[in-house]
């Protein structure tokens, strides 16, 4: 199968994967924290890495019908989200082309930005906090 590279995003804060942790999304590029997922509450972005395009379907949404394509993590393949490729209301239009990631499927990495020996801004110690709204999730 060869080699799986996984990107990382240099930002003080992203979104990963739950599975496996795998960087996918800077939170500063969320377009709207107001979408419904199939499993509850989602984020539409405009950009996604480490991940990968099931086959294009038809998908009937509560805006909607809509041309999708499932959005798998490219290192552990779990179901993340969506990418709307088509949406055959015009009002809905503006979908096209971005990515939906299902808040129950991603966390929220906060990474410290600290100056490094020579002086360049570069991420300090990692840590991990699961977002405060997927915690409010699971309490309920």
């Amino acid at each position: 199968m060869g080699y799986i590279i996984k990107e990382f995003i240099d930002a003080p804060s992203v979104y990963a994967c739950l599975e496996c942790g795998s960087h996918l999304a800077r939170r500063d590029d969320v377009i709207s924290r107001t979408f419904q997922g199939r499993l509850g509450r989602a984020y539409l972005t405009e950009t996604v890495v480490n991940q990968r395009l099931g086959k294009e379907e038809e998908r009937l949404l509560m805006t909607g019908l809509h041309t999708v394509c499932d959005l798998h993590c490219r290192v552990c393949d779990a179901i993340i989200g969506w990418r709307y490729v088509r949406a055959h209301d015009r009002s809905q239009q503006y979908k096209e082309g971005r990515y939906i990631l299902e808040q129950s499927r991603i966390y929220s990495i906060d990474q410290p930005v600290k100056p490094g020996p020579d002086g360049q801004m570069s991420p300090g110690a990692v840590s991990c906090e699961v977002a405060a709204d997927m915690q409010s999730s699971l309490q309920t």
